[in-house]
């Protein structure tokens, strides 16, 4: 059985792709179209960066074309019934980091909650009963007490939209009455790769990088190389953040999702030690070489004259017209209980977002400028798909079903139905358990060696393979 994922493109989406593809787990995906690209065309790009990283070729899920924001996911009716007869987990992590909207019918509401209100009621029509959402551990909202994993409703106020949205939608996945288990997964602030630096989405702490990545090296250097740059911040360097890196998140979702004894239950993420204003302060003045940051308080209300310091006031303006949205997160932030997560996955260290983590997400940044940098080119002629679609004998007898899992470039899982006559059909995803599976890169099944090799050790009898081998395509034969 396969478990639908969606959000596989959003930054946590992205990493759970990964981690559950190299654990064996078999995937569905709901992926929109981009302007550019089509739903395979993106999750194409996203794993071909993974293997580039991990030098090692990875399965593919199969991807639906949808929407989380219409009914049914805008699945079509073919869809719907795969859904149905295939998939019976979901881990629900799409979401929008948009804090403020005009009204209930945009965002973030439109896909926050009614996002999750058409993955509920898709689970009921597929009959879905293991159910898994990724919420935010902000769904508390405005709380100055130990936030505990199995509270959320206090009456609690909400710093912006997003959190609200998310509470709500939250509090509706818990009233579901149809599942077998409801597990809920709390991450406070994501941030990027704790080791490689890599991001997809500059939001939050990446802002503050970029701004000081393009005002500081735009000041002149003095004969030491260090930069003036002039900025009173209303802070007094002690306001903790809970940041915690994509990798650790997703290392302990996929934990909590395969430990059955886990479901049920709800698990907040959070760092062991919250980075704090003046920490962060600290190392990037010291990886641009800046001076003239000064700390000066959550009071302080003055602002710099044009007239008096021209540079100071256009720091300071920056500022104010850039991070304004998360100026509440500044001042205030909570604190998580982990007791749940500890249990399941406290062996998994949260990685400290230090001043090495923070160069490597400035260096990465800078790298991608800034999210702008263009992917690399696909190849959409090399896929298994293209490769055994000419191939369908109509009217062909099927005496034999195979499961083909074409790993890395161009690959998708397959159930092969075919006979003396040639294949009579190709349906998307893999087959029961009882069914030989053949596992093979695209270029594997192209080279005409044997392929028995590729049955994992499972037992193939040569009946099967001979009828196989007259199905495939004549640059396929096999040994």
């Amino acid at each position: 059985m396969y478990t639908l994922l969606t959000g596989a493109t959003g930054l946590v989406g992205r990493y759970l792709l990964r981690d559950l593809l190299i654990n064996g787990h078999q995937l569905a995906v709901v992926v929109r179209p981009s302007r550019k690209q089509t739903p395979e065309d993106r999750i194409e790009q996203i794993l071909l960066h993974w293997e580039a990283e991990l030098g090692r070729a990875l399965p593919r899920p199969v991807v639906l074309s949808g929407n989380i924001a219409e009914p049914s996911f805008g699945f079509s009716e073919e869809d719907v019934d795969w859904v149905s007869a295939n998939c019976d987990k979901i881990i629900h992590s799409a979401a929008i980091l948009e804090f403020y909207g005009s009204d209930r019918a945009g965002e973030p509401w439109r896909t926050n909650l009614g996002g999750t209100r058409n993955m509920i009621e898709l689970c009921r029509a597929a009959k879905i009963h293991d159910i898994h959402y990724v919420s935010t551990a902000y769904v508390a909202g405005l709380q100055t007490c130990r936030i505990m994993e199995d509270s959320l409703d206090a009456g609690q106020t909400f710093r912006n939209d997003y959190e609200e949205s998310k509470f709500l939608a939250e509090q509706e996945v818990r009233a579901i009455d149809f599942a077998d288990h409801v597990t809920v997964y709390r991450p406070a602030v994501i941030s990027g790769d704790s080791v490689t630096g890599y991001t997809n989405t500059y939001h939050g702490i990446y802002l503050y990088l970029r701004l000081m990545a393009l005002m500081i090296p735009a000041q002149p250097a003095d004969e030491n190389g260090f930069r003036h740059s002039p900025i009173r911040l209303r802070m007094d360097g002690t306001e903790s953040r809970n940041i915690i890196p994509v990798d650790w998140v997703s290392a302990v979702t996929v934990r909590i999702f395969e430990s059955e004894e886990a479901r049920g239950g709800t698990y907040h993420m959070a760092p062991d030690k919250p980075m704090t204003s003046g920490d962060m302060i600290a190392w990037c003045s010291s990886y641009f070489k800046a001076t003239g940051a000064e700390l000066c308080g959550r009071d302080f209300v003055a602002e710099a004259s044009r007239e008096e310091d021209e540079d100071q006031w256009m720091f300071e303006r920056m500022i104010t017209e850039n991070m304004g949205t998360y100026e509440p997160y500044e001042r205030t932030d909570n604190l998580f209980d982990m007791t749940n997560t500890k249990k399941f996955a406290g062996d998994i260290i949260c990685p400290e977002i230090d001043e090495t983590v923070i160069g490597r997400y400035i260096d990465f940044g800078e790298e991608d400028k800034w999210g702008k940098r263009r992917p690399p080119r696909l190849d959409k002629t090399a896929t298994a798909s293209a490769f055994l679609a000419d191939c369908v004998t109509e009217g062909a007898a099927a005496d034999h079903e195979l499961g083909l899992d074409i790993l890395g470039t161009g690959g998708a899982q397959l159930t092969l139905r075919f006979g003396n006559g040639g294949i009579a059909s190709i349906e998307r995803g893999l087959p029961a358990a009882d069914v030989p599976v053949l596992r093979a890169t695209l270029a594997e099944l192209k080279e005409g060696d044997d392929l028995s090799r590729f049955f994992d050790g499972q037992t193939v009898g040569a009946e099967v393979l001979s009828s196989l081998k007259g199905a495939l395509p004549q640059e396929a034969q096999m040994v």
